[in-house]
């Protein structure tokens, strides 16, 4: 007999299955092996083959029969037929295993209730039955605690386990493992909370606080927004269930990402925030306290506490700062929580865990969701798993999810992560916390994504100022008429008997007193402040920000000395014995090992060597060192070279973790192709860890801006805004090369445009020595703030660009670097910054100019205007002073160093611009158009022809 395909059996060769099992069954030895493992296998699991079909419709469509028919051909004996029906029965268990979650009740604003129309799978003509089965035995295995039983009882038991108020999305996710353990967690209680009676009353407790929370604030600030949970307030007994169950599992700090919605409840029935705090918010003449700076909305600020659960565990909570800008904190969460899980040593990944809630439109329709998801299992990002939980209230604004999502559900992504999925019914609260129980458990015990999927409503628009009626004036006349969670729930315990009604009612005139008194604490406390002679709040004064300004460009002791830096040479260009390189790295490592042995004031160390040096040295000073980015390891340009790949045995060594015992960690990931998830998770990353130095690499800097959000809403402004600090390095590979508009512009007028209260640092070094002072000064210095570098390209390995080791001995990073050779009459003076430096210089000795001085800014933003005038100022005859930049006048630089040198210029100096034209494209396609404009900007500045350059005087404006 042929062997076949076990994983290809479907209907259309059924008959053929049957007829093997029935051999299997009598005579194991005498099917083929492939099959016999697969028989194994499925009695083992009573996991028939199934089709792996998904409807991604919202109406699903007719499928062909999904599980085993009756054999039809061949007389059977009556052994045979038991083996067949027990069969078929498997494949029934199987069909609701699979698709019972589409018959669920979960939709508490359904206009129809769920049918069998809606899982056409799970019909019995579907199943090989008809309806004279019903009332027929058929064995159960293992469905229930009986060997046989109707097939209606079958069914029954099927029904309730995967078609009540919970349905779970498991199966076909190539994963027995975690298919077998949801059946023996769900199927021998058929999916039913076993809660005791003060479990039930703290649900209940929970339940007062999150509705009666928002009713106080609706009554007292009516039209303010603060973006209710009303309709899904089960999502604060549902977090209060994360922590209760998950710190009995061994979890010890959450860290938290959320949007608007249900934010303020969270912050006051979760984090225990004084509700205090949290009304004085609503005041209109309402400023903080003790912070500096611009401030946020209440929907958007960050908290952290330590709370004690009914069970007498600490759980640390930290909910993460977020911006407007839907799911954008969902990296900058798992960023968060992998820093604190290498800081203290969870290695497990079991004690630090990250919980992220969305809402519907957004899981569905944000592409960092995917992204971050994306990076789950992955080796430099994996944090053991997150906790999902999707508020899904079945709207996005005014977007019906018909209009948002292609898929049935919006938790419909997590399939490709084989994150099972727990839909629950927010009316049904108990349901809620036992699938979120299962939920927690599943993820300490698999360390995957899991996700629970709350369908609830929004019981007003989507702030409280909105009408919502406008757009969905049926699904609102329906909302209007619901009755609360609470009270639902409330009036169910009242009714079993769990608490009597004085009490319930006792206890929601307490809390609302509770409120109110807190209501008055806030008011009078506010009136305090607001009435004080001097008052707490007041944005930085001049003087604050240039005590800060000294600071930041107070010198720091970088300089390393030369023995030392031959030592680590020594140590990360030593090949291990038994390690088979590859010949060209081997002559890199040997021409690295040259650059620190031919004297210390030989200038042969090139910009890879630099990098190594600067990290070496940190590292042997203990500091923790984090590159990620896409192929950073070797680097995009094949210049870093920071892991070593054995030929023959295929193992990786990587030279910068062998330098000393008790060295600071190194770490250095190549990162899946994402910008916006992978930059957002190492802001989190440094956000959390101020004494690490992270960096960021992009592939080129013209690629970052696929990181934009990151860069606008968290690296640039988070301080100011949150007054969380961030230390992090983005290196962004820039330069004028010809390689077109999509591979020469990191945007620095982005970043220029986006500086402003000494909130980050722009920088364009041009030497190895540069850079190796600036990341140690990054890593050295007390005061952290964000550093863009933009990297060269082809400097990389030009010949000019080399550091001698007394460049790395001795000095620090210089904001502005002087002309190595000065003219002794010069007659203008160039600013410029970046690559175009070495291009000048060469031009300069083309052309036997002896009257150009070239200066360069190696530090954009914040300014170092003393040096700047210092560097002018030495040059006190000139009157002529031009910036030379390589991009277009409307990018680079120009625009912002305009009016800062402007301001500084001696009178009777003249400023002039001389680069390409405004563009709006950032660079030429062509090479040979690329070669042209360089040599005209070339020609402008030495070959005297003034009416090609751009100029403008004190008074006038650019042209261009």
């Amino acid at each position: 007999m042929s062997e076949g395909t076990p994983q290809n059996i479907d209907t259309a060769n059924i008959e053929l299955f049957e007829q093997l099992y029935v051999e299997y069954q009598k005579s194991p030895s005498d099917v083929p092996v492939s099959w016999r493992h697969f028989f194994s296998n499925m009695d083992k699991n009573s996991v028939p083959p199934r089709r792996h079909a998904f409807s991604s419709n919202h109406d699903a469509s007719p499928v062909k029969s999904a599980a085993v028919p009756v054999a039809a051909a061949g007389p059977v004996s009556a052994e045979d037929g038991d083996t067949i029906k027990g069969l078929r029965v498997k494949g029934l268990i199987d069909a609701y295993r699979s698709y019972g979650y589409l018959l669920a009740d979960v939709n508490p604003v359904a206009a129809e209730p769920v049918t069998i129309d809606d899982a056409p799978q799970l019909q019995l003509s579907a199943l090989g039955f008809v309806d004279e089965d019903l009332g027929e035995t058929f064995p159960t295995c293992g469905i229930l605690d009986v060997a046989n039983a109707p097939l209606s009882d079958i069914i029954a038991a099927l029904k309730d386990t995967y078609c009540s108020n919970i349905g779970v999305e498991y199966m076909g996710f190539n994963n027995p493992d975690v298919e077998q353990w949801i059946q023996q967690h769900l199927e021998p209680i058929r999916s039913k909370p076993q809660l005791t009676i003060e479990d039930k009353q703290l649900i209940l407790h929970h339940l007062n606080k999150s509705e009666l929370f928002e009713t106080f604030l609706h009554t007292k600030y009516v039209g303010q927004k603060r973006f209710s949970i009303e309709g899904g307030e089960t999502l604060i007994p549902l977090l209060v269930a994360i922590l209760e169950s998950g710190t009995s599992l061994g979890m010890e700090t959450f860290i938290i990402g959320m949007a608007h919605r249900g934010r303020l409840n969270v912050l006051a029935n979760v984090l225990q925030k004084s509700h205090a705090d949290l009304f004085s918010q609503f005041e209109e003449s309402y400023v903080p306290e003790f912070f500096q700076g611009s401030g946020d909305v209440k929907y958007h600020k960050g908290f952290f506490s330590d709370v004690t659960t009914s069970g007498g565990n600490k759980a640390r909570i930290r909910l993460v700062d977020n911006s407007s800008h839907l799911e954008s904190v969902d990296p900058v969460v798992q960023g968060y929580v992998r820093s604190h899980q290498q800081r203290d040593a969870d290695i497990e990944r079991s004690r630090i865990v990250p919980i992220l809630i969305h809402g519907d439109a957004s899981f569905a329709g944000q592409g960092v969701v995917y992204e971050t998801m994306q990076m789950c299992n992955l080796l430099g990002y994996s944090t053991g798993g997150t906790i999902h939980v999707i508020i899904d209230n079945n709207i996005g604004f005014t977007t019906l999810p018909k209009n948002g999502r292609s898929t049935r559900f919006s938790s419909d992504i997590a399939h490709t992560f084989g994150a099972p999925v727990f839909h629950v019914n927010a009316e049904h609260p108990e349901e809620c916390v036992f699938a979120t129980m299962l939920a927690v458990e599943f993820r300490q015990h698999f360390h995957c994504d899991v996700v629970i999927n709350m369908h609830c409503y929004r019981k007003w628009g989507h702030n409280e100022g909105d009408e919502p009626s406008f757009t969905q004036p049926i699904e609102y006349q329906l909302i209007k008429k619901k009755k609360p969670i609470r009270e639902l729930y409330r009036d169910e315990l009242i009714a079993t008997g769990v608490i009597e009604k004085y009490m319930a009612e006792r206890l929601e005139k307490e809390f609302k007193e509770s409120l109110q008194k807190s209501l008055k604490g806030s008011k009078a406390s506010f009136l305090e402040s607001e009435g004080s002679a001097t008052p707490s709040w007041k944005p930085p004064s001049r003087e604050e920000l240039l005590d800060t300004e000294r600071r930041l460009f107070e010198p720091a002791k970088t300089g390393v000395d030369g023995k030392t830096i031959v030592t680590l040479a020594k140590a990360f260009c030593t090949v291990p014995e038994g390690l088979t390189i590859h010949k060209k790295l081997i002559n890199l490592i040997t021409s690295r090992l040259e650059m620190v042995q031919e004297g210390s004031d030989v200038k042969s160390i090139d910009w890879g060597m630099g990098e190594h040096l600067a990290m070496a040295s940190l590292l042997n000073e203990g500091h923790h060192i984090r590159l990620s980015g896409q192929d950073s390891r070797r680097g995009t340009f094949s210049h870093r070279h920071s892991s070593w790949t054995d030929q023959v045995k295929n193992l990786r060594y990587f030279p910068l973790r062998h330098l000393r015992k008790g060295q600071g960690v190194f770490e250095v990931f190549n990162s899946p192709l994402s910008e916006f998830g992978v930059l957002g998770f190492e802001y989190g990353y440094s956000a959390a860890n101020l004494d690490a130095l992270v960096i960021w690499e992009a592939q080129f800097g013209d690629f970052s801006n696929g990181a934009q959000i990151v860069i606008d809403q968290f690296i640039a402004t988070s301080e100011q805004k949150w007054g969380v600090r961030s230390n992090l390095v983005m290196f962004l590979p820039h330069g004028y090369e010809g390689q077109g508009p999509e591979h020469s512009s990191a945007r620095i007028e982005r970043f220029l445009q986006l500086s402003g209260d000494l909130n980050i640092q722009v920088t364009n070094p041009t030497t190895p020595a540069q850079l190796f002072h600036l990341l140690r000064r990054q890593a050295l210095r007390t005061i952290k703030k964000p550093l863009i570098v933009f990297t060269p390209k082809g400097l990389l390995r030009y010949p000019g660009c080399v550091s001698s080791l007394d460049d790395l001995a001795t000095g620090t990073f210089e904001e502005v670097l002087p002309d190595p050779e000065p003219p002794s009459n010069a007659s203008k003076v160039i600013l410029c910054s970046g690559r175009i430096y070495y291009d000048l210089i060469a031009e300069r000795k083309n052309f036997n100019n002896k009257t150009t001085a070239i200066l360069r800014l190696e530090q954009l933003y914040p300014l170092n205007i003393d040096k700047i005038k210092s560097a002018i100022g030495a040059y006190g005859g000139c009157k002529k002073i031009l910036w030379v930049q390589d991009e277009p006048s409307n990018m680079g630089a120009w625009d912002f160093m305009r009016p800062q040198l402007n301001d500084i210029i001696p009178e009777g100096t003249t400023l002039s611009y001389v680069g390409r034209e405004r563009s709006a494209s950032p660079a030429a396609g062509s090479y040979a158009l690329h070669k042209k404009q360089g040599a005209e900007i070339m020609r402008a500045i030495f070959g005297d022809i003034d009416e090609e350059i751009i100029t403008v005087s004190r008074s006038h404006n650019v042209r261009g």
